[in-house]
């Protein structure tokens, strides 16, 4: 099997690259290799980050191989939409925080790969879009949602039902990406923003996180139970405990599982 992930260490980070040129497409293959990777380093307690990045410097992903879907073969298309939803959710279940550095075109499965990360950074050039209607399909990753999500239905539906695609300053203006950056500087800016969570509390992220994403589909009254439950949960461990104390003293707290690694 072709390596078409390749993972590299730098710090408490990690960065993902797909490496499938020349457009970065997913097959099958591909699509199992980064759900295999985002599992693994799930299970790696020294890597707080990810940043997820395509090889080369035109496409961060141009999205599904359509080959898979040219003689209209519905069980081969099923196997590939469901390796889509696997991976991609192995991007939103990783327990630290995920950022894509869009290093070019990001389209279909690329632009959805990267709406699967917490943050998205655009290199000035890159272009995003979920083109799929225009070969008589849809998005099939968590698209149309997690599209939706970020950017609001009209834009949503601009970008999907028209076929339009974003530049990089489009795609800051409407919500879609978070920074903006000079060609080849995405990586860097990614890399930046993940490390800032290795300076935080590991079990606060997690419990932040999991109530940030909650917090669309319930009450304040019920968002302010969760919050109080989390944080009396949180109260008296020693994360806590460290990191109040390290604030009171004036100095950097030093989390258990920085004198581990």
């Amino acid at each position: 099997m072709n390596k078409q992930i390749v993972i590299e260490h730098l710090g408490q980070s990690a960065i993902v690259t797909i490496d499938n040129p020349p457009a970065n497409i997913w097959g099958l293959s591909t699509l199992q290799q980064l759900a295999a990777a985002m599992e693994a380093l799930d299970q790696e307690q020294s890597v707080r980050s990810v940043v997820i990045t395509g090889a080369g410097d035109r496409f961060f992903s141009a999205g599904a191989d359509l080959q898979q879907f040219a003689k209209g073969d519905s069980q081969l298309a099923g196997r590939v939409a469901d390796a889509f939803a696997l991976a991609f959710n192995s991007i939103r279940r990783f327990r630290g925080v995920t950022v894509a550095a869009v290093n070019g075109y990001a389209l279909g499965g690329g632009l959805e790969c990267a709406l699967a990360c917490d943050y998205i950074v655009a290199e000035r050039g890159a272009r995003l879009g979920l083109p799929e209607t225009a070969v008589g399909l849809i998005p099939c990753a968590g698209g149309t949602k997690a599209l939706a999500d970020r950017v609001g239905v009209p834009w949503a539906k601009r970008i999907i039902l028209g076929g339009e695609m974003v530049s990089a300053e489009q795609a800051l203006r409407i919500g879609l990406v978070e920074e903006v950056t000079d060609t080849g500087l995405a990586k860097i800016m990614a890399v930046s923003l993940a490390g800032k969570v290795a300076q935080q509390g590991r079990s606060a992220v997690l419990a932040a996180r999991q109530l940030i994403e909650g917090s669309q589909q319930t009450t304040l009254e019920r968002q302010l139970l969760q919050e109080k439950a989390a944080f009396l949960e949180l109260l008296g461990g020693e994360e806590q405990m460290e990191g109040v104390a390290a604030f009171l003293a004036k100095r950097k707290p030093a989390w258990q599982e920085d004198d581990d690694d």
